[in-house]
């Protein structure tokens, strides 16, 4: 059997809503259509899936990647997708909030994170709550699979889901698919696609031109198709950067640890992982002032057993906007002003931060 596809109508979405979104997607036959996908191994694949089914059912798909530190609901991101003229939009993998995304253009969004807000008047097909809960690529995938031949796209929804869940997630029909796309050769281009947005070059958008041009993972961990050297450079150059701030020591607040470092490249989430498990009993927040200018941005991991977003959501502060406690119950974070994350960073217990403390430092650990 082919990767998720089963006969269970509850899953990997409600059946109605899944025939909505498959409605949809028919209904843009001759139509131009932006991709918006998610910049993570997961996203990147559910907008190829999602660009075949749409060139299959004879519409005119173009996709548009966020820029680094952006999403669905970032200003400039949304001034991007505004430009030109189209007819319909389709987000994948960015969570899902109570705003308007493109105001007036018919939208559909393909997500599986935790929410309770939508866009108003948008298409919504989501897989949280329907365990065990698909990543985004499974449930595209599960989506497209009438529109297409899915045998040959199988890979893409392997890959997405052993980036987002792992290789033993309890994903129907896994294992055997595993197989099939070649486990070294899925592990391998998983590594080289997410490098490529953690990277401070942020390649994400060659990162979909890769997978665009791959007929499988192997063309892909093998080199095959242009651009995968650049995958090569970007890799070590975050592998490099995450053994730098890693070094940072931690400061200590009651059961939580916090790691205060500067780099360009995206590694706060890989640094928060590798201390959760060197300190499996502590919350540990990995807090990068050199990400984005005139911000912090910061991951929270942990292996003990603690909802991660009820904790942020739980600590004595102001709303902190759009960029806090999104994400998954054991994977979140958020990106803060410098102002605000000195405020967040005193409610969590570290009391006499500076702005200081938080600025850019060039190459070098705070």
């Amino acid at each position: 059997m082919l990767l998720g596809h089963t006969k269970d109508s509850r899953w990997p979405a409600p059946e109605e809503a899944i025939e909505d979104a498959r409605r949809f997607l028919r209904e843009q036959q001759g139509r131009r259509v932006l991709v918006a996908p998610h910049t993570d191994v997961d996203g990147l694949t559910s907008g190829v899936l999602m660009l075949r089914a749409l060139e299959a059912v004879g519409a005119h798909p173009l996709a548009r990647v966020p820029g680094k530190g952006e999403h669905a609901h970032s200003p400039a991101f949304q001034q991007r997708l505004r430009a030109g003229s189209h007819d319909a939009l389709v987000v994948l993998d960015m969570g899902s909030r109570g705003a308007p995304i493109v105001p007036g253009l018919p939208t559909l969004v393909v997500d599986h994170h935790a929410s309770d807000e939508f866009p108003p008047g948008a298409h919504v097909l989501s897989a949280h709550g329907h365990e065990p809960v698909a990543n985004s690529s499974l449930l595209t995938y599960v989506l497209v699979s009438p529109l297409v031949v899915p045998g040959p796209q199988e890979w893409l929804a392997v890959m997405g889901t052993v980036a987002d869940l792992g290789a033993t997630a309890p994903m129907p029909f896994l294992k055997d698919a595993l197989k099939r796309a070649g486990r070294k050769a899925v592990t391998e281009s998983v590594a080289l696609l997410n490098a490529a947005r953690r990277s401070s070059r942020f390649a994400a958008p060659l990162a979909l031109e890769v997978l665009l041009r791959a007929g499988r993972a192997a063309d892909i961990a093998e080199g095959r198709v242009p651009g995968v050297d650049v995958l090569h450079d970007c890799r070590l150059e975050v592998q490099h950067e995450v053994a730098r701030c890693a070094k940072t020591p931690p400061r200590f607040a009651s059961n939580v640890a916090l790691l205060l470092f500067s780099s360009e490249a995206q590694v706060h989430p890989l640094v928060a992982v590798r201390w959760a498990q060197r300190l499996p009993g502590h919350i540990v927040i990995a807090a990068n002032a050199g990400y984005l200018p005139g911000r912090v941005n910061f991951a929270l991991r942990s292996r003990a057993p603690v909802d991660l977003i009820a904790f942020l959501k739980g600590l004595d502060l102001p709303p902190m906007g759009g960029e806090f406690a999104h994400g998954h119950s054991r994977a979140t974070g958020g990106s803060l002003s410098q102002e605000d994350f000195i405020r967040f960073a005193d409610a969590a217990g570290f009391r006499g931060l500076r702005t200081f403390d938080v600025e850019r430092r060039g190459a070098f650990p705070g």
